[in-house]
């Protein structure tokens, strides 16, 4: 899945193609449970709201993940995966563009998932709808009308994800691909109050939040700081997970972006890892985790 090519693109550029990209609205609808947990939605409702126009909306939970799979936000097989990006009227030839209206961790997981099905024109606006706005760019409401159908196809990639079986060789021992988590370090240290808290053994904190700038956007010499810091180099191998596979995908944009391009996803993350009491987790710092940089 290597490629040396930018895979982000500002507002001015975006603003300048508009009438002649795809460009895709990947919103996910984050909200607050009756138990206070985090609890996932369509984004339609905030997509038809205000988008960009031209925009369509790409639903990363009914139509980008696997609808038989037990976690939120499983990668779908490639065909699927092209069926839904051909509905979205994307063509062999087409340059796509896709954003979110929050930190841009949903729209690099559409880019990992279009990737993996060996879709690779596919770009991710540096800021978002944030970053649109903030530069004073028109926006609108409602939905487009459906394009008309694409032509493309899946060619699966080589690579893109880890299973269970190989992350539990990771967190023993007997597999030394290093890994890092990508969620917010609270939240990979957890606390002995809550159980199944905390990270997979011999893993390392990088948080993508931690590498985004301000509007959201990505900063590559601050990425290169915090990966060079964290011991991530290009030729490891890398292996990124967080809770579901998507800051973990935002994390594997900003590293695209500074040339360590053969990471590769957990796709079930602490999802499925903490659905199995059997499996360990860590509370605090991992001291059999190596490098962990700084924070």
């Amino acid at each position: 899945m290597a490629s040396g090519t930018s895979a982000l693109v500002d507002v001015a550029r975006l603003r300048d193609r508009l009438g002649d990209v795809i460009v895709l609205d990947a919103t996910v609808d984050r909200r607050t449970g009756p138990d206070g947990g985090k609890v996932f939605v369509s984004g339609l409702d905030l997509h038809t709201e205000r988008r960009i126009p031209g925009a369509h909306f790409a639903d990363l939970m009914a139509g980008f993940s696997d609808p038989a799979a037990p976690f939120p936000f499983t990668c779908p097989s490639p065909s699927r995966v092209a069926a839904h990006a051909r509905d979205l009227g994307v063509r062999e030839d087409s340059t796509v563009v896709v954003y979110d209206r929050l930190t841009g961790a949903w729209a690099a997981r559409l880019w990992w998932v279009l990737r993996t099905a060996g879709i690779t024109g596919v770009r991710v606006l540096d800021g978002g709808l944030t970053a649109w706005e903030a530069a004073g760019l028109p926006v609108t409401d409602g939905r487009e009308p459906a394009p008309a159908p694409g032509n493309v196809v899946a060619r699966p990639a080589a690579g893109g994800f880890v299973d269970l079986a190989r992350m539990k060789r990771i967190a023993d021992g007997s597999d030394p691909t290093p890994a890092v988590c990508a969620l917010r370090r609270p939240e990979y240290l957890g606390t002995p109050e809550h159980p199944r808290s905390g990270h997979i053994p011999r893993t390392t904190s990088l948080p993508y939040a931690d590498l985004l700038g301000p509007g959201n956007t990505l900063s590559p010499e601050r990425t290169a700081r915090l990966a060079a810091a964290h011991g991530i180099r290009a030729g490891d191998g890398t292996v990124l997970y967080c809770g579901g596979a998507v800051n973990a995908a935002g994390l594997a944009l900003a590293l695209h972006e500074i040339g360590i391009d053969d990471v590769l996803l957990y796709d079930g993350s602490l999802a499925e890892w903490r659905a199995d009491p059997a499996l360990p987790l860590v509370v605090g710092p991992d001291a059999d985790a190596g490098a962990e940089g700084p924070g």
